[in-house]
């Protein structure tokens, strides 16, 4: 007896509706989850903070007004910095509500709430974070994105990457790409062209963390590299995903660049594998601490017989080709931004720049100190944890705050701007 699984040209209006309808009742449902939720919490006897809502729009019309200060491209985390700075309770912690875009939200501005998520509850990272990573890793096994006693063993496994004895094995690397960073703005400084400066910064700290990475040089500052390419060119396609704008966001094309993207970086690491992986196996005298000698030597040490093989089983690139693979993104990333912010101040704080070109001929405590109130007043990006039915935070005039069905969202740019712990618009190193 033939079975025909494909409905028929008269039954597929009826199919493409009934999907529609599922479709429509599944947003419904959700929406009505996430509005049901605030209007619990406004009717809390416990009085909390929530900015004037509606059962409609939630608080997006309330956020309306502070997006037109920002400039159009700007993320999404200083609009909701722009609400806090003027909302009562902004030094602690309020609710928001922005479905489609998220769940409801906690919005942390204060640094004890941001320890009692993150220490005292050890709250777990939503699925949300997840799905960020995905056009960077392909996966969700990774250091970025895990909980408990996984992260704890990634950590432990990357950890000698990350010390200062690592860093100063790989000094040479890191004089040669700047020593070309510094080349190529002194051109652009003698053709007196105007240049983007993020651009660069983006190549050089790409070079400098391939070479702590991969323990080899990229050379993207000077020409095309394949993995700088790629990774440059999925943070592009990537910032669209916190586009407001649908059309953005939403954007079909989006999907196939990623996809190829992707393929072209796990294609670079993957051969960068296969070559660390042939070195080890020729000589243990090659082995440095850079990440991907860290994540061979955790792959050997499980699998002693790995040392007679040909090749690695293809699980264990997969999933250290998606480890690399973030921390080249996320070191390059976020070092940029910070030397971006560090180039801004600089430039608007002469007294401040003076101090830093004299110190760079003695020691560098106050260079130091200049990154770090970068850093302070322009942090790269914010932490996100979801809430449970037992974690109940509480502010230091002892306010309390329910977690439960809440992305808590720990608001850095907001923290460190916090009226009630800094002078939030003055740059002092």
């Amino acid at each position: 007896m033939t079975v025909n699984l494909f409905p028929s040209y008269q039954q597929l209006p009826g199919t493409l509706l009934a999907i529609w309808i599922s479709g429509v009742a599944y947003v419904v449902m959700k929406g009505w989850k996430s509005r049901f939720l605030i209007y619990r919490l406004r009717k809390d006897p416990r009085g909390l903070p929530i900015p004037k809502w509606n059962p409609i729009t939630g608080h997006l019309l309330t956020l309306a007004p502070y997006a037109f200060r920002l400039p159009t491209n700007a993320h999404q985390n200083y609009l909701l910095a722009e609400l806090a700075k003027e909302y009562p309770q902004s030094d602690s912690a309020f609710y928001l509500d922005i479905w489609p875009f998220i769940m409801p939200i906690l919005l942390i501005s204060s640094p004890s709430l941001a320890i009692q998520a993150c220490q005292k509850y050890d709250l777990e990272k939503p699925k949300s974070l997840t799905d960020f990573f995905l056009p960077f890793a392909g996966s969700s096994d990774h250091l970025f994105t895990s909980n408990g006693p996984e992260w704890k063993n990634l950590r432990s496994i990357f950890n000698p990457g990350f010390s200062a004895n690592y860093l100063m094995t790989q000094m040479d690397h890191i004089i040669e790409e700047t020593t070309e960073y510094v080349s190529i703005l002194r051109e652009h400084a003698e053709g007196n062209v105007m240049f983007l400066l993020d651009e660069l910064l983006c190549d050089f700290t790409m070079d400098i963390i391939g070479a702590v990475t991969l323990n080899s040089r990229l050379h993207s500052q000077r020409r095309y590299n394949q993995l700088a390419s790629a990774m440059r060119s999925q943070v592009r396609w990537h910032i669209a995903a916190g586009e407001f704008n649908p059309f953005k966001r939403f954007n079909p094309i989006k999907p196939l660049v990623q996809w190829k993207n992707g393929r072209l970086m796990d294609d670079y690491i993957s051969k960068e594998l296969d070559k660390r992986f042939a070195d080890r196996q020729q000589s243990s005298d090659t082995v440095t601490r850079s990440i991907i000698d860290l994540v061979l030597e955790e792959y050997m040490s499980r699998n002693p017989e790995a040392n007679k093989a040909n090749q690695m089983d293809p699980a264990f690139k997969k999933w250290a080709t998606v480890q690399i693979c973030l921390f080249l993104f996320a070191g390059h990333d976020f070092t940029a931004t910070s030397l971006y912010y560090t180039y801004h101040l600089l430039s608007q704080n002469p007294d401040a720049l003076q101090r830093i070109r004299a110190e760079h001929d003695e020691a560098l405590p106050y260079t130091n100190a200049v990154i770090k109130e970068a850093m302070r007043l322009w942090p790269a990006a914010a932490g996100i944890r979801t809430g449970t039915t037992d974690a109940v935070l509480q502010d230091d005039d002892g306010n309390e705050y329910p977690t439960e069905g809440t992305a808590i969202l720990i608001l850095h740019n907001a923290i460190h701007r916090n009226p009630k712990y800094w002078r939030p618009r003055q740059f002092s190193p």
